[in-house]
């Protein structure tokens, strides 16, 4: 069911949400929740009653009319001094008629309505005698009534037998008189179908515009309350004013039509009744040629939003971007944040063009609006404290944890009408986002320029749109208060200027530049992250080339036995390396070891223990071991490493500083736990002792094979290296890629070679032959 606006608390509200800014400024929630705890607060106090009893009292005789009691909660603003219109005004009496005989195309009902104050409904009735009201133009600004032009009974409250007594409780639901505006019109003889447009102007921005456009009007025709056309109609006065088509159902011979307008009196103000004109034209037509006045105005309507609407469009693309940039760049939280502020930014646009069009109500759209907004900022709060990389202080720490509560103003802001439990509630509510807006903006602020002035170019970026903001706001809430407080139409801004059928406003420039800078910052970030990581990976390809150089790709020749090597580094540079050294007696060191970590230091570090290994002398697989650890103590990884001699006659000596154990014949080899190198020193290491015969063979590997895991988290396990350690390197390596490598992987088999038959039973066997 929608929403409707039952108490005058109600419409109070819903008075207050024109004020409500399309996007960006939360500086006017502020005054916003102030405002409308204002109006609240005497409904609050005081439940109104189910129906009025009293209208207010007229003013007491020889009173001036400024002297009007002003209506609580309203929103009252000084007026500048209206003077009457120039013109010769008709003698009390006589009668005044608009002649619209030779009515062809629409016209203008600018003259010659009679203007009056009335609480009954009698000047909505055609006999009803206005001769005594006085004459007044269309103009944006009428003159002032005296007390002559009241009715006598102003103080009565309306008569209770009125036929149309229900339905104008629904449409009015307050107790003040009516301001009623009359006009009679001589008609053609078989006129056709007619209608009355009454149109607005078109404000680039309704939700802000503070002109009359926050007071419905009623429309009589000959005594009759005539519903508009276009969407809701009916309920007209719980959505946003457009312009409305009122079609007039009055049989084709007659020529006498009588209009009577009725808006609520209000003697000065905002909405005061002497600027009735100042922003509605009355044309009279035909019903196909008005729709047709109709269609341009709703035309021009969407070019007026065309800017706001297209920069929503470019927020909504930018804002899903910036999601999905973080989701390659999970460390980039301010792209996370400032994603989702653009998205929720974004919508305002629409609800916008939603509440011109009278789609969505006034309240609802408040509602929404104010929510939308209040959640933004919050989330570009958090795109502040990661962009600038801000330290945890209490009151980042007071507005993070209290932001939740602000989910609480627009439901109440919608349920306010349900019981004053809520509107308390509401209340509360909007103190607290009041305090909230005002803690973030003097936050955004002073963040902002402090980070500028320390030459934090990206934080200048941003404030240059924020500043612009702050001057569209002020150039826009000036020229709207200047037509409002002068009694004018629509005054142009001299900040605003023409693309064609679109105009541009500064509040727009300022928009556009919010996006420029967004998009201007990203690609800066992205070229120095992308130099950053060029750079790197320059440094990380030479650290390669030098551990390429280091890490043989092909075995070296090894009298007497076969070696079998396979080295697959998980990035670019690995951790792994195996050093295969034949010495001079027709022995064979081999030593394998795997640096803990990654990059660019793990390189350095397999380098220094390459360099230390070629170096030294030692063939003693403990000493050598120990000789080793000394090179990295103090270093910041640690390092596991075994080492194997394997002497011409068949011996085998191995020792391991934390190493996998090796397989012999596919049989694991139990070795003496070890400390892994560079975790202390002075560490001497166990050895070994084995004999391979011929046709033996070792498997050294590090544990990047049995560390390879699947998606779903089974590893490869110690269990299939047994099963395959009969296989070759490259079979085992290749199983544990294909089964899903996570670290560097290296296999290194060395196998026994039967000795060479001896020369001599050779050159017998020659000679034989």
């Amino acid at each position: 069911m929608p929403l409707q606006i039952r108490s005058r608390r109600n419409q109070k509200i819903a008075r207050l949400l024109p004020l409500v800014p399309r996007k960006g400024s939360l500086a006017a929630l502020s005054i916003l929740a102030l405002a409308a705890i204002f109006c609240s607060a005497p409904s609050i106090a005081q439940k109104p009653p189910a129906s009025p009893t009293t209208n207010p009292a007229a003013p007491p005789a020889g009173t001036r009319p400024d002297d009007h009691q002003r209506p609580p909660g309203d929103f009252l603003f000084p007026r500048a001094k209206i003077h009457p219109p120039t013109g010769e005004i008709p003698k009390v009496g006589q009668s005044v008629v608009f002649d619209a005989s030779a009515l062809g195309a629409p016209i203008v009902l600018d003259r010659n309505w009679r203007l009056g104050i009335a609480h009954s409904n009698d000047p909505a009735k055609p006999d009803f005698d206005d001769s005594a009201w006085p004459i007044r133009d269309a103009k944006e600004a009428l003159a002032e009534l005296d007390e002559a032009h009241t009715e006598q009974n102003a103080d009565q409250p309306r008569p209770t037998n009125d036929p149309n007594a229900n339905s104008e409780k629904r449409r009015q639901p307050h107790s003040r008189p009516f301001a009623w505006f009359r006009i009679r019109i001589q008609l053609p003889p078989q006129h056709g179908p007619l209608a009355i447009y009454v149109r607005l102007p078109v404000t680039r921005n309704s939700q802000i515009a503070i002109n009359n456009q926050t007071v419905g009007l009623d429309l009589f025709a000959n005594g009759k309350l005539i519903n508009p056309e276009g969407p809701n109609g009916k309920n007209p006065e719980a959505f946003q004013q457009i312009s409305r088509i009122y079609p007039i159902d009055i049989p084709a011979e007659q020529t006498s039509l009588v209009v009577a307008v009725r808006i609520p009196f209000v003697p000065f103000g905002l909405d005061a009744y002497t600027g009735f004109f100042a922003n509605r034209t009355f044309l009279l037509g035909s019903g196909d040629d008005l729709r047709d006045h109709l269609h341009l105005w709703e035309h021009a309507v969407l070019f007026e939003r065309l800017p706001a609407l297209v920069d929503a469009c470019i927020k909504f693309l930018l804002g899903f971007f910036l999601l999905a940039l973080f989701y390659t760049q999970r460390d980039r939280r301010e792209y996370l944040w400032l994603g989702l502020h653009l998205i929720t930014v974004a919508p305002l646009a629409f609800f916008d063009i939603v509440g011109t069009t009278a789609n969505l109500e006034t309240v609802s759209m408040g509602a929404l609006v104010i929510q939308f907004l209040l959640i933004s900022g919050y989330f570009y709060f958090e795109f502040l404290v990661s962009f600038l990389a801000l330290r945890r202080r209490w009151y980042l720490l007071a507005l993070r944890f209290s932001a939740p509560l602000l989910l609480t103003f627009g439901p109440l802001l919608y349920s306010i009408h349900q019981s004053d439990a809520i509107a308390i509630g509401f209340v509360v509510s909007g103190l607290f986002a009041t305090i909230w807006v005002l803690g973030w903006i003097v936050f955004t602020g002073i963040t902002l320029t402090a980070a500028t002035i320390k030459r934090n170019f990206e934080a200048a970026l941003l404030l240059v749109p924020l500043l612009l903001s702050i001057v569209g706001m002020v150039e826009l809430a000036s020229v709207t208060a200047t037509t409002s407080w002068m009694g004018t139409g629509p005054v142009q801004s001299p900040l605003t200027f023409q693309a064609g059928p679109v105009p541009i406003h500064f509040s727009a420039v300022a928009d556009f530049a919010g996006i420029f800078v967004i998009i201007l910052i990203i690609f800066v970030r992205f070229q120095r992250i992308h130099r950053e990581r060029e750079r790197a990976s320059n440094e990380l390809a030479a650290a390669r080339s030098v551990q390429e150089l280091m890490i043989p790709r092909e075995s070296p020749k090894t009298p007497g036995f076969h070696v079998d090597t396979i080295y697959t580094p998980a990035n670019e540079v690995g951790g792994d390396f195996f050093h295969i050294n034949a010495t001079g007696d027709g022995g064979l060191l081999v030593v394998i070891g795997d640096v803990a970590g990654h990059g660019l230091q793990a390189a350095m570090n397999v380098s220094m223990l390459m360099g230390a290994l070629r170096r030294s002398p030692q063939t003693d697989p403990g000493k050598l071991l120990s000789a080793l650890n000394e090179v990295l103590v103090g270093s910041s990884s640690l390092t596991t490493c075994q080492a194997a001699y394997f002497s011409a006659n068949g011996e085998l000596t191995v020792a391991s500083a934390g190493h996998p154990p090796p397989y012999l014949n596919s049989q694991e080899v139990v070795l003496p736990g070890g400390l892994p190198l560079g975790v202390i020193g002075n560490i001497e290491y166990d050895e070994t002792r084995l004999y391979l015969h011929p046709g033996d063979r070792l498997l050294m590997m590090s544990d990047g094979v049995a560390e390879a895991r699947k998606p779903n988290g089974e590893l490869f396990g110690f269990e299939r290296v047994h099963n395959l350690s009969g296989q070759s390197a490259f079979f085992i390596a290749e199983a544990a890629k294909d089964f899903g490598q996570e670290d560097d992987i290296t296999v290194l088999t060395v196998r026994r070679l039967p000795p060479p038959p001896p020369a001599q039973d050779h050159e017998e066997d020659v000679k034989l032959a």
